[in-house]
């Protein structure tokens, strides 16, 4: 096991110690920052399996111990180059938690029920990650019981997931009586979803249905597209900066 994978490996344990110890803000918070730290470090470690002198930001100066590293974006674009990219489901859900640890280190914790979202969808790439792209069995790494709790909170998204599913399919079906799924994904008529700035889920309807609604939160969701970058944010918070 290589220092880097055993850096991470350790931090996801303490994050998942911290997620299981409750719901407050404490707890959340270093969860958050610690299990994407862990995944910052995984990414890291499928480039020095590529070759060692990858991690490092500037691989055209000597590398000594002090060399600084690559942070978590250039990692994505280094493996991208590679042809080594991570699918967009799972970068995004990466994207997301690192969205809330920035927000957490350069701002302020809201502390969310939203935020069991973003462990599970993390959690969920971990374990894909650690088996198929690193090659490590988390049963021989991660204790039994912490595995168990891991692999709950995955389920627990994978359910949920197919659930949203089901809402989604089943008021489109209302909308185009004569739609078959068997012969298009959806209708022509259909806008498709957008990203739900609540739970950070592609489920947001932002037309056809009166006000936007999100069938993973189950809820209408007071959002819009920002007018600079174009993603979907909350009514009345800010997005970018001009």
């Amino acid at each position: 096991m290589s220092p880097i994978f055993e850096n991470a490996l350790d931090s996801l344990k303490v994050g998942m110690q911290f997620y299981m110890s409750g719901n407050q803000y404490s707890t959340r918070k270093h969860a958050i920052l610690t299990v994407f730290h862990s995944i910052e470090l995984m990414l890291k470690e499928y480039l020095y399996q590529v070759n060692p002198i990858l991690i490092y930001r500037n691989i055209d100066k000597k590398i000594t111990e002090n060399s600084t590293t690559v942070g978590f974006s250039e990692i994505l674009v280094r493996l991208e180059n590679l042809k080594l990219g991570i699918p967009e489901d799972q970068a995004k859900a990466i994207r997301n938690l690192q969205s809330k640890r920035n927000s957490i280190e350069h701002h302020r914790y809201d502390h969310q029920d939203e935020d069991r979202e973003l462990i599970s969808q993390a959690l969920r790439f971990v374990l894909y990650f650690m088996e198929f792209q690193l090659t490590q069995q988390p049963e021989r790494l991660i204790e039994p019981e912490l595995l168990n709790d891991i692999r709950e909170l995955v389920e627990d998204y994978n359910e949920r997931y197919a659930i949203a599913d089901l809402r989604l399919e089943s008021w489109i079906k209302e909308m185009w009586p004569s739609w078959d799924s068997e012969v298009e994904d959806t209708p022509d008529e259909f806008i498709g979803v957008s990203d739900c700035p609540q739970c950070r889920n592609d489920y947001l309807v932002m037309e056809q249905r009166g006000d936007p609604y999100c069938f993973w939160c189950c809820t209408e969701i007071p959002a819009e597209n920002c007018e600079i970058c174009g993603r979907t944010k909350l009514t009345d918070v800010p997005c970018c900066e001009d």
